[in-house]
């Protein structure tokens, strides 16, 4: 049986970082999406890409293999106006 990709909406990633304070951690993000979304970490990795390139989060490293996840200000206009973000 073939695997359905599930698509993990841009506005659940950044409910999940609001709902952490505006920052988190890269693997307690990827815990939080897992718990709801079949996602591998490549995937995650490519979707904080994209989120990153449209100007809706912002990706620090800490340390090899730590990062930290930051909300903009342009993601959370679009999660308080509830609009959905441009898409490719």
């Amino acid at each position: 049986m073939k695997r359905v990709k599930q698509i993990v909406p841009t506005v659940a990633v950044l409910e999940a970082i609001a709902r952490a304070g505006g920052t988190v951690a890269g693997d307690s993000l990827f815990m939080e999406l897992r718990k709801s979304r079949d996602i591998s970490f490549g995937e995650f990795l490519r979707l904080l890409m994209v989120l990153e390139l449209r100007g809706l989060v912002r990706v620090t490293t800490a340390s090899e293999g730590k990062f930290f996840v930051h909300i903009t200000e342009r993601a959370l206009k679009i999660l308080t106006t509830k609009e959905e973000p441009e898409s490719d």
